[in-house]
């Protein structure tokens, strides 16, 4: 691959992912691709080889009859390729419907769609995830093979379409967000395919032990439903096939608090002690340091800065 190739490859993502939205980006790597590869088929998306199981969401076809992912699905544990990928970040391998080691059933398949040779590869989404982004391009029956420049070309563009894929992803997420919350995207099995920065943080914050936490999410995954919780409120709703959004939104904490104990947060959350705030209002230290505990008591704050952090405040600001 040159490199004036290369750069226009880059070139094309970033505009495609900035100006696009994710489904529309998604639909456009392969045209993009087509400049760099020959292929007659392709076949994309994202998938999740965690746990000796496949799980596929967010797939799209090109060149291929009716019926090829559900064909595939059924033979994809004979795939020779995704059996020898699974635990690697930046995969990509070529091979031949004539080889030798084929089984059977994954031949017949092949056979079936007119598959000659296949180039496949996949990349670990960046962040804290078991998906991949995952591309397979096909040269029919009595096609040339793919090179073993090709197979190391594919590797590098590879990463670039996967980090293109998620700078739309992340931005629509931000958007989807409701104000002052977080979102995420839910694979069909509560897995976290992509989320906003603080989304994990957020959930952690409410659920005591990630088990709990992963317990609530596979409760939101394939159903519309909302849960509410002391801090956030969680809404989940479908997206595309196979992923749900999921929106965290902060609860109003502010409402939990009487008018007095409002007006002491105000006052704490601006610096000043509780000796200030009892002389300024004119009331024992006792009193307002009890309703400094009731406040933390309510809000579940540990102090005055995580206090702010729930409140989705910073000083002068309750009233």
């Amino acid at each position: 691959m040159h490199l004036a190739d290369f750069s226009d490859l880059v070139l094309r993502l970033n505009n495609s992912a900035v100006e696009s939205s994710s489904r529309v980006h998604h639909n456009s790597l392969i045209e993009i691709l087509s400049g760099l590869v020959r292929f007659d088929a392709a076949w994309w998306g994202w998938s999740n080889l965690a746990g000796g199981r496949t799980t596929l969401v967010s797939t799209a076809t090109f060149g291929l009859s009716h019926g090829f992912e559900s064909a595939l699905r059924a033979v994809a544990h004979q795939d020779p390729l995704i059996r020898h990928g699974r635990s690697v970040a930046v995969y990509a391998k070529s091979i031949e419907a004539s080889f030798p080691g084929l089984n059977k059933d994954f031949r017949n398949f092949l056979s079936a769609f007119d598959i000659g040779t296949i180039l496949n590869g996949h990349c670990r989404l960046a962040g804290e995830t078991d998906f991949n982004f995952f591309m397979s391009l096909y040269r029919r029956s009595g096609g040339a093979r793919f090179t073993d420049e090709e197979t190391s070309d594919f590797r590098v563009i590879l990463r670039h379409l996967e980090q293109s894929l998620s700078l739309t992803l992340k931005a629509e997420l931000r958007s989807l967000a409701p104000p002052g919350g977080e979102a995420a995207l839910l694979g069909v099995n509560g897995e976290i395919v992509r989320a906003t920065r603080n989304f994990r943080q957020a959930l952690l914050d409410e659920v005591p032990t990630p088990a709990e936490a992963g317990a609530l999410l596979v409760g939101m995954a394939g159903v519309e439903r909302t849960w509410t919780g002391r801090n956030i409120t969680l809404f989940s709703r479908h997206h595309m096939p196979g992923l749900m959004l999921l929106r965290l939104a902060p609860a109003d904490l502010s409402s939990r608090l009487s008018v007095e104990e409002r007006k002491v947060a105000e006052l704490l959350l601006s610096g000043l002690s509780m000796r200030q705030i009892s002389d300024r209002k004119e009331v024992s230290v006792n009193t307002i340091r009890n309703q400094v505990a009731s406040i933390y008591r309510k809000t579940g704050a540990s102090g005055k800065l995580h206090l702010a952090r729930k409140l989705g405040l910073g000083g002068g600001e309750l009233l």
